[in-house]
Formats: C-alpha cells, sequence, structure tokens
C-alpha cells in the first residue's frame, strides 16, 4: 500500500515585469497558504517521504515552503516533466520514486492533476491553488503506479482550513 498526496501549487501572482508563465512566483495568499497547509499535514501525521515537484518557480516555492515548514530531510525532487503535465507524464514521473518511500507528495499544475485524480480514483473534483488530495493505492511500488486504482482518503483546500483554525 502506498499513499499518494497530491497538490496544486500555491496561488501565483502574474507580475507585469515577469514574461514568462514558468517564472511566476506566489502572490501573497499562495505564501499564506503553504505554511497553512503544512500545518494540515503534519496534524494527520502525513508527512511525505518524498516530495516530487514541477520546477516552475509557483511550484518550486511551494514544494520547498512544505518541505521547510515538515521539517523533512529529504530534498525536494524537480522534475521537468512535471511542468503543465498530463496524467500519464505525472504517473511517469511518480513510477521513478524510491521502493522504501511509502508516502510521496507531487505539487504541480492544472489540468494535469484533476485528470490524474480522477483517472486513479475516478473521483472528478476541482483542485484549487494549494488544493490537497489522499489517496492510498494498492500497490506494493511506485513503477505499478500506471495501472494504479485508488481511494480517495480525503480533499481539503486552503480556505477551509482557514476557516476552522
Amino acid at each position: 500500500m502506498k499513499t499518494l498526496l497530491i497538490m496544486r501549487h500555491a496561488k501565483s501572482d502574474y507580475p507585469a515585469q515577469i514574461a514568462s508563465d514558468f517564472d511566476r512566483p506566489l502572490n501573497k495568499r499562495g505564501t499564506k497558504d503553504v505554511p497553512r497547509m503544512a500545518r494540515t499535514l503534519s496534524a494527520t501525521m502525513l508527512i511525505p517521504d518524498q516530495i516530487l515537484s514541477s520546477p516552475a518557480r509557483r511550484a518550486r516555492q511551494t514544494s520547498e515552503g512544505l518541505a521547510t515548514d515538515l521539517d523533512t530531510s529529504k530534498a525536494v525532487l524537480f522534475d521537468e516533466r512535471l511542468y503543465l503535465a498530463t496524467p500519464q507524464n505525472l504517473a511517469a514521473a511518480t513510477a521513478e520514486l524510491p521502493e522504501g518511500c511509502a508516502t510521496a507528495l507531487v505539487v504541480g499544475h492544472n489540468p494535469g492533476l484533476e485528470e490524474w485524480v480522477q483517472q486513479l480514483c475516478g473521483c472528478r473534483l476541482h483542485l484549487p491553488t494549494a488544493g490537497l488530495v489522499v489517496l492510498h493505492l494498492d500497490i506494493s511500488s511506485w513503477d505499478q503506479i500506471q495501472a494504479a486504482r485508488g481511494q480517495l482518503q480525503w480533499f481539503i483546500i486552503p480556505r477551509l482550513v482557514k476557516a476552522v483554525t
């Protein structure tokens, strides 16, 4: 059994001086949502063994912020295939995670993340920025993820976390 956490990057900004989508940073709300979601993970004892992230600036800031706030000793793995990835690319990158990794967090972008969640568990949902999905996968190795069927454990968004804390 593997646990897969899927998170969309936190809310980003569109500064006029940044011409590339890849280089867009987090905005003020996004910067506040990262530690909020990290506290949620800590409270549920779901600390990822590995964080796999898109290298886009907003995803990088999200994943590095989570790693710092979760006080994880593992370095974040950045994979070019995760930038605006399809479900197939998300699965291919995740399939390369080490065998000993029981819980992985993938940080990326829509629409690929929403489509991937639907493929993995049949659940169609809207994944807002910094939204987090937790799936249990009946696989023993990450290289089996292409054919995996998962069970949705929970889905939470920063707005809800903010409302109850």
